[in-house]
């Protein structure tokens, strides 16, 4: 079966509108177009994730969600490698791109995981550039989709993943979902990457990436895992998930998803 040299998947989170698709595309293409001049998978859903975190529509960045304080944001992201390489941030405070956080764990840290203020000192440490959402004045709380962007790509020799997550509205202060947690949001290994969206605590609890990572082991396709894995939730769970293998991809979601995908073959 002929293989992709290169593909990248991305998504603006559970139930965002599919009007607004254009903006995972234009995701899509900034990630496609670094591998196609040498970049890495990795690099590639970062810089996808970030251009997500820049655009009010979706739940991530600059258009996250406030607590119940109703004015404290905190925000989550991750990435992983197919061979084994994990980083993440919780609960940042005033970051507008915490994908860039959470790459800088995954490159320099020997920890996995990095949360509030001990993430920004790292990112002093190591001279990780970060701009603050006040920056670009306060935040839009304009999206519509419930929790996490994220993006999942093929190089041809690495898989990747990432995600950032603007939290659920009204949220608990200091709560984290499961975008942090390796196994949960995201997973990646050498059968294709796995990236998942919704109701944090719901899909935290099913370590979903991961299992729907076993069910490609296990010879299942891309599109019977993304279908299978809504019949693990109740129906008033917010769930969705895209799935990027060598040769095959999938996307689905239980309330709707903007989402886009670009591959390319051998």
């Amino acid at each position: 079966m002929p293989k992709f040299q290169r593909a990248i998947l991305t998504h603006g989170g559970a139930g965002s509108d599919p009007k607004n698709s254009d903006g995972p595309k234009s995701a899509a293409n900034i990630g496609m177009n670094l591998m196609m001049n040498g970049k890495t998978a990795l690099t590639a859903v970062v810089d996808a994730v970030k251009h997500l975190e820049d655009d009010p529509r979706f739940n991530a960045g600059i258009g996250s969600r406030l607590r119940v304080d109703g004015c404290k944001i905190q925000l989550d992201a991750s990435c992983m490698t197919s061979d084994n390489k994990f980083g993440a941030v919780a609960c940042v405070e005033n970051i507008k791109n915490p994908i860039d956080l959470a790459h800088g764990v995954l490159r320099h840290s020997p920890h996995i995981l990095l949360v509030g203020d001990g993430a920004r000192i790292f990112a002093e440490e190591y001279h990780i550039p970060v701009s603050c959402l006040s920056d670009s004045g306060d935040p839009e709380i304009s999206g519509t989709s419930c929790d996490t962007v994220g993006a999942v790509a093929f190089d041809g020799i690495i898989f990747a993943a990432a995600l950032s997550s603007g939290g659920i509205e009204k949220a608990a202060i200091g709560r984290v979902g499961d975008v942090p947690l390796p196994g949960c949001g995201l997973y990646c290994g050498p059968l294709g990457a796995v990236a998942c969206t919704g109701d944090g605590e719901f899909i935290a609890l099913k370590i979903l990436a991961k299992e729907v990572y076993n069910w490609l082991e296990n010879n299942m396709s891309p599109d019977e895992a993304a279908l299978k894995a809504m019949t693990l939730f109740e129906d008033s769970v917010d769930i969705g998930l895209i799935i990027l293998t060598p040769n095959g991809f999938a996307s689905n979601a239980r309330n709707g998803m903007a989402w886009s995908h670009i591959t390319k073959m051998k």
